[in-house]
């Protein structure tokens, strides 16, 4: 087993450094301006980042640059806005400016970092090479311990799955309740009293799994003991299971006396920093080459030294020679600096307690929520170990994370996630690189899914339209999808406007618009193309459509129809992008451009790529409009995938209403 893991960490080391490569020659540090700083003692320092603290994570190493110089730091903590960094050497909080610089493929650096301490007998390795299909899997029958009645079939089967065997792939289509189901079979899973380690590749897909969970009987009172914790911090409801947020309730005492401490340190500060001017003015005053011009120095009057003292001993001061006051005011300066000092070390004794209560409730949670990322970055996490990693959107993770998850836990690995959906994503185009990190794990474990016993495929949607089900259904899982969406819902989409009544239609540019690469060089775009799909969002709105997307291949495309949108002032009712950040979301109305036209030749993006297309066409709950030269694809590749869509949705072609050449 160890030579196996060796092998393992080596192949992912080679793909990372590929991918290292990639984005080096193709993406710049990430710069954020900090302020405001505070020294807390033992080379720990507290700066204000702002908004920008959202792209921080804690245990990330970057530099610090400083008036004097760049040092290394490592980030300790991320709370709201403020960021917390431990240095190896003292910085000068005093004298800004401050910037944090982050290559954004540090992630993959510590990941490097993460893979090599990982070791036979201290890591769940064994289960991490099962999940890679390298060790034999066992199912045993199990009694489930709760009912379950509110799934479907199909449903309940991956229920049972997820408790019988020790790999389970839960194969969720677009609209199937994954979400739903995930939330039995955790609930199963916590009933049989195993610890939890939910992992996934977005924030975005933790919030949907959390959101569920808040709605169980049992969830508030896991959150208030602390077992049920979220790490990373979200801009969603994270109902009070975020890990700072338990922190800030069991140990209240220290957040409050820390953030009267830090107030107290930056009022003390202030009152240095005045002093010190007095200092100065009173120095220049009575220095020895005043007075050979027989000038008197002048003394400080007491609205300078209110600024320093309280009003009446300002007064009193004020009626002292220079020299008295500048003795007085180094004796302020004096016990100034000692209460700076006493009440920084206060915070570094609070702030350590905040830090070994995080580590306490990390370690007594039965429920641990995270990305993939936070996982192997956050520096709670390395030493804990799990019986079960449930990992969420598996499909679109990279592999080495994704193994190293699998190696903090010991006796189960449970991917949900839909192997005909976006794949991970990789800058590199190097093939060895691709197939070391970039794969999709199903791919790598079960490369046909429809005949595993390992897979449990959820197989009623209950998201779309018949139609558009059916044209999903048929396209990218071969038929198995049934449908039980609320055909009165859906079908009262359809009724609106544009196409009133029509859930799919192809409206075909028939040859009249133009594709061309953009002004960068490194997308495409068509501008006539453009026009309708802003035209049709515009009857949609007027229609009185919930919720509207605009979705594109390409991020130029994405950027000429969000201008139209602006000049039709609808762009806060329609959200318009690339198809690559509609994963895991849905609309009422989605209008679906694929630009490509004559004289340019089909994209690779396009050329081959059911998934794109699939996740695509399934945003759509009541209504799908596809705008294509239908044509152009049947003429460029007859039996491609967007070709094949077409036609299949061709019943519905209409001709473009102001398109034009």
């Amino acid at each position: 087993m160890t030579e196996l893991l060796a092998r393992f960490v080596a192949a992912f080391k080679r793909g990372l450094d590929g991918e290292v490569a990639a984005m080096q020659a193709s993406t710049a540090a990430i710069e954020v301006p900090l302020a405001r700083g505070d020294d807390l003692g033992g080379l720990r320092y507290a700066f204000e980042a702002g908004s920008a603290a959202d792209r921080l994570v804690a245990g990330t190493a970057c530099t610090l640059r400083t008036a004097r110089g760049e040092l290394r730091v490592t980030i300790e903590r991320v709370d709201e806005a403020r960021v917390t960094l431990a240095s190896s050497l003292p910085i000068d909080v005093r004298t800004p400016p401050h910037t944090l610089a982050l290559a954004p493929w540090f992630l993959y650096d510590r990941l490097q970092q993460a893979l090599d301490e990982l070791h036979v007998d201290r890591h769940g390795v064994a289960l991490a090479l099962t999940l890679f299909g390298k060790g034999p899997r066992v199912r045993t029958a199990t009694t489930l311990m709760g009912d379950h009645a509110g799934l479907d079939a199909s449903q309940r089967a991956a229920v049972q799955l997820c408790s019988d065997s020790d790999l389970a792939f839960v194969w969720g289509p677009p609209g199937t309740g994954k979400t739903v189901t995930l939330t039995s079979v955790i609930e199963e899973l916590r009933a049989q009293g195993k610890r939890i380690l939910l992992a996934s590749t977005t924030n975005a897909a933790i919030d949907q799994v959390l959101a569920r969970l808040a709605q169980r009987p049992w969830f508030a009172d896991t959150v208030l003991a602390g077992t049920t914790i979220r790490l990373g911090r979200s801009d969603a409801d994270t109902h009070g299971a975020e890990l700072a947020d338990i922190v800030a309730r069991m140990h209240g005492v220290h957040r409050t006396v820390l953030d009267r401490l830090r107030k107290r340190i930056g009022e003390v500060e202030q009152l240095l920093h005045f002093a010190g001017a007095l200092t100065d003015e009173l120095a220049a005053a009575i220095a020895p080459q005043q007075v050979l011009f027989g000038e008197q120095p002048g003394r400080l009057r007491a609205s300078a030294l209110a600024r320093v003292f309280a009003p009446g001993l300002a007064e009193v001061v004020a009626r002292q020679d220079p020299r008295g006051q500048l003795r007085v005011i180094e004796e302020r300066i004096a016990r100034l600096q000692r209460v700076r000092t006493l009440a920084k070390a206060r915070v570094a004794l609070h702030a350590a307690a905040d830090r070994d209560l995080e580590a306490r409730i990390v370690a007594d949670a039965r429920i641990v929520m995270c990305t993939l990322t936070t996982a192997y970055l956050s520096p709670l996490m390395p030493t804990q170990r799990f019986d079960v990693l449930i990992a969420e959107e598996a499909g679109m993770a990279t592999l080495p994370p994704l193994f190293y998850a699998a190696c903090l836990c010991r006796e189960r690995a449970i991917v949900v996630g839909d192997p005909r959906q976006l794949p991970p994503i990789v800058q590199s185009d190097d093939e060895q690189v691709r197939r070391a990190i970039g794969r999709n794990i199903f791919d790598v474990t079960i490369p046909e899914p429809e005949t595993s016993d390992a897979v449990a495929l959820l197989d009623v949607q209950y998201r779309m339209h018949p139609a558009i089900g059916a044209l999903v259904g048929d396209l990218f899982y071969r038929g198995r999808l049934r449908h039980g969406a609320d055909l009165a819902a859906t079908a009262a989409i359809a009724a609106r406007a544009p196409f009133p009544g029509r859930p799919v239609v192809v409206v075909d540019t028939a040859g009249r618009t133009s594709c061309q690469r953009s002004a960068k060089g490194t997308s495409r775009i068509n501008p006539a193309s453009a026009a309708i799909p802003a035209a049709l969002a515009l009857e949609a709105v007027h229609g009185g459509a919930a919720s509207i997307a605009v979705i594109t291949p390409y991020a130029a495309q994405a950027a000429e129809i969000r201008r139209l949108l602006a000049q039709q002032r609808i762009a806060d009712r329609v959200e318009c992008s690339t198809i690559h950040r509609f994963q895991g979301r849905e609309c009422d109305i989605v209008i679906l451009d694929l630009v490509d036209a004559a004289p340019m030749r089909q994209s690779a993006l396009l050329a081959d790529a059911p998934n794109l297309l699939n996740v695509s066409v399934s945003r759509a709950r009541g209504k799908l409009v596809l705008v294509a030269d239908v044509a152009y694809f049947e003429s460029i590749a007859p039996t491609g995938i967007v070709a094949r869509l077409l036609r299949a949705a061709a019943a519905d072609a209409v001709t473009p209403r102001g398109a034009t050449g």
